[in-house]
C-alpha cells in the first residue's frame, strides 16, 4: 500500500516534511517547494495495454517519458483536456483500475468517459530525452547519479535537475533563446497563457505538457552530466548570456528565479566567468558584415610586438606577453571548428591547458568590450606578416638537429659566436620569425625553460645588432611556404 502512494518517493523526488494526512491544508507546505504532484496523472498507453498497471511514478512532474516504449507520456485526454484520473472528491473510481478514461462528463456523478486509453496516439521521445529519463529512473530507484563528474545522492541530483530546469525555463523566455533549443518555441505559447504582471512561476509549476518538460529536463541533464564543472559551464554559458540587464545584476536575476543549490551556484558562477563570456561572444557569428573566419595557419602562436603596440596596448591590464598570446587564442576562437580555449591552443600548436590558463588570466583584466576586442584582433591579424606559421615552426624545429645553418650565419655575421649559442639562435628564430611561444622552443627539448635558461637567451637576444637579426631571420623567411588562401 505504501509503495502505491507518493510517499514512496520521499527522500528522492519529493520532500514531504510537514505533510499531515489529517490536514489537507498542510499540502501547501509541500506545494511551495515546487513541482509537486497535483490532481490526475500522466500515462503511457503501451504500458496500460501490456499490464493494465497505473504506475505511481507517472504522477511525478520529473517523469515525462516511458523508457520501455520510447514515447513521451500523455498528460491529458484530448477531448476533455483534463488530466487522467482527475477525480477530486472521491478516493475510489467507478471505473476502477481499468484502462478507460473515467473522467466525469458533466452529466452527474454516474456519467463517466469510457474511452479506451490504450488507443491514444503517442509521440516518440528523442535519444537525449530517453537518456535523461533513464538517469531520473535510476535516481528514483535510490541509486547515485554522476553530476559534474562525481556521484551524487538521488535527492541531490533530482533537486539540481529540477532547479536548473526551472532556470532554463525562465531564460527560455528571453530574446534569442529560440536558437538554443527546439522546445523553446513550444514554450512560448504556454508562457503567453500564464504571463501576468510577474510572469510565469516555473519554480512552482512547470509546463503541463510532458514534451516541453522533457526538453527542458534533457537540456539541464546534459549540463549536469558534464565531465567536470568547466565542461558543464561551457554548455550553460549560452543560456546565461541571455540574462537581461537589471538593477540587481545578472547573478541577482538568476538567483531570483530558481533555488541556488551548492552545485548550481558553482555552475552559474563558472558560466558567468569572464573568459567564458568572451568565448561565447567569439563563437557567435556576427551579423554586422564582419569578415569570415580566417585561416588558422596564418595565426601565429603569439601576436607580433608591432601589432600589439599598434592595436592591443591598453586593452588589458595583463602583461604584454599574456595579451599577445591571448590575442592569437581569440583569433583561433573565431574559427567555427574551435569551440574552447584548449582547442584554440591546440590549433596553434600549443598544449591545451596553456590556452585555458591564459584565457582565465587575461579575460579577467580586460578593459574593453568584447566587440572592441574582436575588432582590435582582426585589425592586428590583417597587418601581421602572412605566412604558414605552422610550417615555419616545423622548419625551425627540424633545424634543432642541424648545425650548417648556424655555422654559416656565425661565420658571415658573427665570427666570435660560440657553438653553445646555437640553441639561443634557434630560439630567436622561433620567437621572432615563427612568432611562437618562448616556453615551447625546441631548444628546451620539451622541458619548461628555467630562469637561467631565459636569462641566457635574453642576453643573447640583446647582443644581436640589426644586421645580425636580419640575416638570422632571412634564412627562414626565404624558405617558408606561403599558406593557402581562405
Amino acid at each position: 500500500m505504501y509503495a502505491a502512494t507518493l510517499g514512496a518517493f520521499e527522500g528522492t523526488a519529493l520532500d514531504l516534511t510537514g505533510l499531515d494526512p489529517s490536514d489537507r491544508h498542510s499540502y501547501r507546505q509541500v506545494a511551495v517547494r515546487g513541482w509537486a504532484p497535483a490532481h490526475g496523472t500522466q500515462l503511457c498507453p503501451g504500458c496500460l495495454a501490456d499490464s493494465g498497471i497505473w504506475k505511481t511514478a507517472w504522477r511525478l512532474l520529473l517523469v515525462t517519458t516511458c523508457t520501455d516504449h520510447g514515447v513521451v507520456l500523455v498528460a491529458e485526454y484530448p477531448s476533455c483536456c483534463r488530466p487522467f484520473r482527475d477525480q477530486r472528491h472521491s478516493y475510489l473510481r467507478r471505473v476502477g483500475a481499468t484502462p478507460v478514461c473515467g473522467n466525469p462528463l458533466g452529466k452527474g456523478p454516474v456519467k463517466q468517459c469510457q474511452h479506451d486509453l490504450t488507443t491514444l496516439p503517442t509521440a516518440p521521445a528523442s535519444p537525449a530525452v530517453l537518456a535523461t529519463q533513464a538517469r531520473i529512473d535510476s535516481a528514483l530507484a535510490g541509486r547515485h547519479v554522476p553530476v559534474l563528474g562525481r556521484p551524487a545522492r538521488p535527492a541531490a541530483y533530482l533537486a539540481d535537475l529540477r532547479h536548473l530546469s526551472t532556470l532554463l525555463l525562465h531564460l527560455a523566455g528571453q530574446p534569442g533563446a529560440e536558437t538554443l533549443a527546439a522546445w523553446v518555441l513550444q514554450l512560448a505559447a504556454v508562457t503567453a497563457d500564464r504571463t501576468a504582471d510577474r510572469g510565469p512561476r516555473w519554480g512552482l509549476r512547470p509546463p503541463d505538457h510532458p514534451r516541453i518538460r522533457a526538453g527542458a529536463l534533457a537540456t539541464a541533464d546534459a549540463i549536469l552530466a558534464g565531465a567536470d564543472v568547466d565542461t558543464a559551464a561551457g554548455l550553460l554559458t549560452p543560456w546565461t548570456e541571455l540574462t537581461p540587464t537589471t538593477n540587481d545584476g545578472p547573478l541577482g536575476w538568476l538567483a531570483d528565479r530558481t533555488v541556488m543549490t551548492p552545485a548550481l551556484t558553482r555552475l552559474v558562477m563558472a558560466a558567468r566567468a569572464p573568459h567564458r563570456r568572451l568565448s561565447h561572444h567569439l563563437d557567435t557569428p556576427r551579423t554586422d558584415g564582419a569578415p569570415m573566419p580566417i585561416n588558422l595557419l596564418v595565426i601565429p602562436q603569439v601576436t607580433p610586438h608591432e601589432q600589439y603596440v599598434e592595436h592591443l596596448a591598453g586593452a588589458s591590464d595583463s602583461t604584454e606577453a599574456t595579451v599577445r598570446l591571448f590575442a592569437s587564442l581569440s583569433l583561433a576562437r573565431l574559427h567555427p571548428d574551435v569551440t574552447s580555449w584548449a582547442a584554440a591552443a591546440e590549433a596553434l600548436g600549443m598544449p591545451g591547458p596553456m590556452g585555458v590558463r591564459c584565457a582565465r588570466a587575461c579575460s579577467a583584466t580586460m578593459r574593453v568590450t568584447a566587440d572592441e576586442w574582436e575588432d582590435r584582433i582582426r585589425r592586428a591579424i590583417e597587418e601581421t606578416p602572412r605566412r604558414d606559421y605552422r610550417a615555419t615552426a616545423a622548419k625551425i624545429r627540424h633545424r634543432l638537429w642541424m648545425s650548417r645553418w648556424f655555422d654559416e650565419w656565425a661565420r658571415h655575421c658573427r665570427p666570435s659566436t660560440r657553438d653553445s649559442s646555437q640553441p639561443h639562435a634557434l630560439t630567436w628564430q622561433w620567437v621572432n620569425v615563427a612568432h611562437a611561444h618562448l616556453d615551447l622552443s625546441p631548444a628546451w627539448h620539451g622541458k619548461k625553460p628555467t630562469a637561467k635558461d631565459r636569462a641566457r637567451y635574453r642576453q643573447f637576444e640583446k647582443s644581436l645588432d640589426e644586421g645580425q637579426q636580419l640575416q638570422l631571420a632571412v634564412a627562414i623567411k626565404r624558405r617558408a611556404p606561403n599558406p593557402p588562401a581562405g
